[in-house]
């Protein structure tokens, strides 16, 4: 590296000065190298020079790091004075300190392959093994070392060791500059130290003579290096100092070689590093268990892929699903992304980061960007993106399994325990959020090693699309519970508009974050939108060969004043402007002369302009043509439960697959409209089904008769498909398990999948009397053949949730036929879950035959018993009063007791355990653990948010029913108990004994 190169490196710093005298000592060390000799008045300031026909055992010093430091500069001292302190025991010089360094060195080697290891390559593996020979090699004669250094100069150089391998832990970005820097030190460490102890010190005079000067210089450029990394390291100088150290480490290197090369070379064919090598079978071994770990890993991992863990994949930032999706330009969000990676990176930050703001702001994009900026670091752990309408991405099931999968793919130590938890209950993903996230979460990384160097950054977006607002304030209770959590660096980043659901959730909890992203200065967004138009603009100007000035600053102007604060305005014109069947100039114009571009509502003016095209050169007829396409097309798109096809679209519309797709090419910039007709068509933007809802203008879709008219469509395509045995199954005992997803697809296509999982959905959104729609008809004919798609598809236990929707829309008409025969289809479909779930087509064998001779349901599909079964069964003449039978203890239950809306039931057990389970459905919900002996009773409070249990092991526990935490355990009792009650006041009742709970 040139001069002036130094110098750029080093004027930053302000703090690389030297006094006269020392210029004029290295000048004179620098002389000295020619003839081999070294004055010792220039290696140790204040001794007498001896005459040169004396021994050079008297001649050259004993302490060559005390030498070697005399010729720094005043400036590099003082760093080192100061990094000295810090590597010593109270201001005092601590012999111990460099083995402990040493330690340190080989631990964080260790920890950086094992972190490493599952893709690491054969360079990395070998400065590893490299790194730790050379730690033990030195660690062997560090007394020696120790006597010959009393001012223990060598812990500075080990320390900068340690600090290289110490950053590589949080910037993975330099790691390879920095082992390279940490392995060649080390090494050179490790030899010189051999070399000095067994051949400076007791060599002979020649030899001392030639290493004693080549050593100082070495060691010379150990501490000036030693020095360059502290002086980056100081916090005051910045961040961007530490990213200077890719840079810093060049420099050094290269002088450092230059010193120690030539004379290595002239001292290594005298000595025959035995011991040195000795340890290079000891490193290996080191390395080889670690890799022995690393394969049961690789087990473990595999296993756990093939676990019932259920994944939302298309939730990840980078699925295949969100290709499409844009990230911030580089000079964009500059400042917002600044004030996020310094959040990351101090280790006292709160844990929560909350990035809210009004829809069309930008919060997706920014989300994207920053889960890709700390996956290039190394640093991220997990995604999961919300998306309304997009099935499984639009509610909170899956929400932890997700996390869990990608935390387990990232850090492999936490697969034991995750899959330990899998393996205990396979239906983990089904229970309580708070009981998912106690194992799948927050149990396995409470067993990670303590690392504060170690980040693991979790990014959450648009919490506001998940369905359920109860779902939204638990997720933030708890992901703001991990405050607390000290093992390593956690960072949640987590955005979403400023809803109230949300903002009661945080407002119960400050401890977090927050930035309002439309509430930023507007030069700010003014400046990024600018920047983003001129990009996207320019691409347009560069694939339809458009003049170089096109569009002009006039109109990039006018759109940026149109724009404001809405990035999802910028991007929806740029798109609209851009599409491939239109002439940009023409769009373009037609946006700028839109009246709507003087809206008062932000959605107006981003959507009208685009679809106005619609009536473009029409006559009225046609414009009323195209306007109801729209309605019967488009409108159905926006508010689907999740996206079909177009394939899908016209199985379920019963308009043809040419239509659809004309229609939709018109609509590029507010839909994702893939190429192949079997990907599912997808709203860009949730604004755009919010506009067209909302709005007043000639589009807006009417969302109750949009609805009506799918759940129609749902039942029209269900009465034409469904039949018994409709995937051509060899038997009645055909398990589902032998049965291949491909098989289930190709018998039930998307739009009979989706009108057997959604009808129910889009006729209560339709908010239409339940005598309107052909329910009942529907299930006297196909309420068997619709079982038996839904176990088909693995998704048998929503039908349970679906007749209760439909109970409850006929509940004041009890005597109904329909009331009746959905009363009786419950109880039949509770009595044969388990059997169904296994055995689809039993359904018409078993399923019928058990049932009472009363059964509605028998009674309507009496003719599906097959003939040859003969005679049939003795059965009960009605249903019996047992529901259901609720089976997961491993003990005798003693104690039951339903919450006060009846929708939970609790059980305690000799099993030690309380569970919690769904009455409606019968699935357990979450299993309570801490009690050391028989929970003997249980019950709720008034309210239902409280569970109290009393147990053999002389305690009252109190938990928290909603996520399932242990509130508090009341002690004091001599011998068992039950408990009575517990109030509204919170009073526990208990014989002998009162026990007020405070709150």
């Amino acid at each position: 590296m040139t001069s002036r190169s130094r110098f750029r490196i080093r004027n930053p710093f302000h703090r690389r000065k030297h006094s006269p005298n020392a210029d004029a000592q290295v000048k004179q060390v620098e002389a000295a190298k020619d003839d081999g000799t070294i004055n010792s008045q220039l290696l140790a300031p204040g001794k007498s020079s001896v005459p040169a026909d004396q021994s050079t055992q008297s001649s050259m010093p004993e302490d060559l790091w005390s030498a070697a430091y005399g010729q720094l500069g005043d400036e590099e001292r003082r760093v080192l004075s100061e990094l000295q302190l810090s590597t010593t025991s109270n201001g005092k010089e601590n012999p111990q300190q460099t083995a402990l360094l040493i330690n340190e060195v080989i631990q964080l080697t260790q920890r950086q392959y094992e972190d490493f290891q599952q893709r690491a390559n054969g360079r990395l593996r070998e400065s590893c093994q490299n790194i730790i020979n050379a730690a033990l090699s030195f660690k062997d004669i560090i007394g020696a070392v120790a006597a010959s250094d009393p001012t223990n100069h060598a812990a500075s150089a080990w320390a900068v060791v340690s600090l290289g391998l110490t950053i590589v832990q949080n910037r993975h970005d330099l790691r390879s500059a920095l082992f390279a820097s940490s392995e060649y030190l080390a090494d050179v460490l490790a030899q010189c130290a051999y070399i000095q102890d067994k051949f400076y010190l007791n060599g002979n005079i020649k030899i001392k003579r030639d290493l004693g000067n080549a050593m100082i210089r070495l060691y010379t450029a150990v501490l000036q290096y030693t020095a360059e990394i502290r002086i980056a390291q100081d916090p005051s100088m910045g961040r961007k100092l530490l990213d200077c150290v890719t840079t810093i480490t060049e420099h050094p290197l290269t002088a450092l070689k230059a010193s120690v090369e030539t004379e290595r070379r002239n001292v290594l064919h005298w000595i025959g590093l035995v011991n040195y090598l000795h340890h290079e079978d000891e490193a290996k071994e080191m390395l080889r268990r670690i890799d022995q770990l690393a394969e049961s890993m690789d087990h473990l991992i595999e296993k756990f892929k093939i676990s019932n863990l259920h994944v939302e994949e298309a939730a990840f930032y980078d699925s295949y699903a969100n290709q499409r999706e844009d990230f911030c330009l580089p000079d964009t969000r500059t400042e917002l992304r600044s004030r996020i990676t310094e959040w990351v990176e101090s280790p006292d930050e709160r844990c929560v980061f909350w990035l809210n703001g009004m829809a069309g702001t930008g919060k997706s994009t920014i989300a994207r960007t920053v889960a890709r900026l700390f996956k290039d670091k190394g640093q991220l752990g997990a995604t999961f993106f919300f998306k309304r309408g997009e099935g499984s991405r639009g509610n909170a099931r899956y929400l932890v399994s997700t996390i869990a999968r990608q935390l387990v793919t990232k850090y492999r130590q936490l697969a034991p325990d995750v899959l330990a938890a899998i393996e205990n209950d396979p239906n983990i993903s089904s229970k309580y959020l708070s009981e998912q996230f106690n194992k799948l979460l927050l149990q396995p990384l409470g067993r990670l090693r303590p690392s504060r160097h170690i980040t693991i950054m979790i990014v959450i977006d648009a919490l506001d699309e998940c369905d359920r607002e109860e779902d939204m304030q638990i997720i933030i209770r708890l992901l703001l519970s991990l405050q607390d959590y000290e093992l390593v660096r956690l960072r949640i980043f987590l955005t979403s508009r400023p809803d109230l659901p949300i903002r009661l959730g945080f407002k119960q909890n400050d401890n977090h974050k927050d930035v309002v992203l439309h509430e930023l200065p507007q030069p700010v967004i003014e400046h990024d939108i600018r920047l983003f138009l001129k990009h996207e603009l320019s691409e347009i100007q560069r694939e339809r060969a458009l003049p170089p000035e096109w569009p002009g600053q006039e109109c990039i102007e006018k759109l940026v004043k149109m724009a404001i604060p809405l990035f999802i305005f910028a991007a929806t014109i740029c798109r609209f402007v851009g599409d491939q069947d239109f002439l940009p100039d023409k769009r373009l114009a037609a946006v700028l002369q839109d009246e709507a571009a003087a809206s008062s509502s932000d959605l107006e003016r981003t959507y009208i302009p685009v679809l106005n095209q619609l009536n473009v050169s029409k006559s009225k007829s046609d414009s009323e043509q195209l306007l109801k396409e729209f309605q019967d097309i488009v409108g159905v798109i926006v508010l689907l439960a999740t996206p079909l096809s177009v394939f899908a679209l016209a199985e379920l519309t019963g308009i043809a697959t040419e239509i659809i797709t004309n229609r939709l090419n018109r609509f590029h910039s507010v839909l994702s409209i893939p190429s192949d007709s079997d990907k599912p068509v997808r709203i860009l933007h949730l604004s755009f089904r919010d506009f067209l809802v909302n709005t007043t203008s000639i589009f807006h879709v009417d969302e109750a008769e949009t609805h009506r008219k799918i759940a129609l469509h749902c039942f029209h395509v269900m009465d034409d498909r469904l039949r018994r045995n409709i995937c051509g199954l060899s038997s009645y005992g055909a398990q589902k398990a032998d049965i291949d997803s491909q098989t289930v697809d190709q018998h039930i296509p998307a739009g009979l999948q989706y009108s057997c999982r959604y009808w129910v959905h889009h006729l209560q959104q339709s908010g239409c009397d339940l005598f309107e729609f052909p329910v009942l008809p529907f299930l006297k004919s196909n309420f068997l053949h619709w079982l038996e798609a839904l176990s088909l598809m693995g998704v048998l236990a929503e039908a349970v949730g679906m007749i209760d929707m439909l109970q409850a829309a006929v509940a004041k008409d009890t005597n109904t036929e329909i009331s009746q025969f959905l009363h009786d289809a419950r109880r039949f479909i509770l009595r044969n879950m388990s059997m169904t779930t296994n055995a689809p087509l039993q359904l018409y064998c078993s399923g019928l035959m058990f049932s009472p001779e009363q059964s509605v349901v028998r009674k309507t599909y009496s003719k599906n018993i097959p003939e040859w079964i003969c005679p049939l069964p003795k059965v009960e003449a009605t249903w019996s009063p047992e529901l259901q039978t609720l089976t997961g203890h491993s003990g005798s239950v003693n104690s039951v007791a339903f919450s006060s809306d009846g929708l939970t039931l609790a059980s305690g057990s000799d099993d030690n355990t309380i569970k919690l389970w769904n009455v409606k459905t019968g699935s357990e919900l979450q299993t309570l653990t801490g009690h050391s002996g028989s929970v003997r009773s249980v019950a709720f409070s008034s309210d239902g948010s409280t569970l109290a249990s009393g147990s053999s092991d002389q305690t009252i526990k109190l938990w928290n029913v909603e996520t399932g935490s242990e509130l508090q355990t009341l002690t004091g009792h001599s011998g068992s108990f039950r408990i009575t009650t517990v109030t509204q006041l919170d009073l526990i009742l208990i014989p002998k004994y009162l026990y007020q709970v405070k709150n």
